[in-house]
């Protein structure tokens, strides 16, 4: 379950937890959540909760809680490396290469080449976990 765009999950949560807490007096009393009077208070609740969780708190996360966020990371870094190991080794052949000299272009060639390519972009996570502190 989300949070949703607004307190409305929070509120609802909030509710039905009072409401199973209610009902374990004798008589029990879970229905008095339903008085139309009680929504505001658990709408307040929900609000200031949805807004703890959405603008207040920070989210982190880290190789122990999230190890396949981080081996994406780890492996995109990687990556990156290597295409500017590659963007590196462009760069030299093309300013070596002499347009009037046939054997440039030989050499140019077999620069390129000799380029390692980079492997594929590495699927990203389906999912994040983290904590909120």
């Amino acid at each position: 379950m989300t949070l949703g765009p607004d307190k409305t999950i929070c509120a609802t949560e909030l509710r039905e937890a009072m409401r199973s807490q209610l009902d374990t007096l004798n008589p029990p009393l879970g229905s008095n959540v339903d008085d139309p009077r009680v929504k505001p208070n658990f709408d307040a609740l929900g609000d200031g909760v949805w807004r703890i969780l959405t603008v207040d708190a920070e989210t982190i996360s880290s190789a122990a809680q999230d190890p396949m966020f981080w081996a994406f990371i780890t492996n995109l870094r990687t990556e990156i490396e290597q295409l500017r190991a590659f963007d590196a080794g462009l760069k030299t052949a093309f300013a070596a290469w002499d347009p009037t000299l046939p054997a440039s272009g030989t050499a140019l060639k077999s620069a390129l080449a000799a380029l390692a390519v980079p492997g594929s972009t590495p699927a990203a996570p389906t999912r994040l976990d983290g904590r909120v502190r």
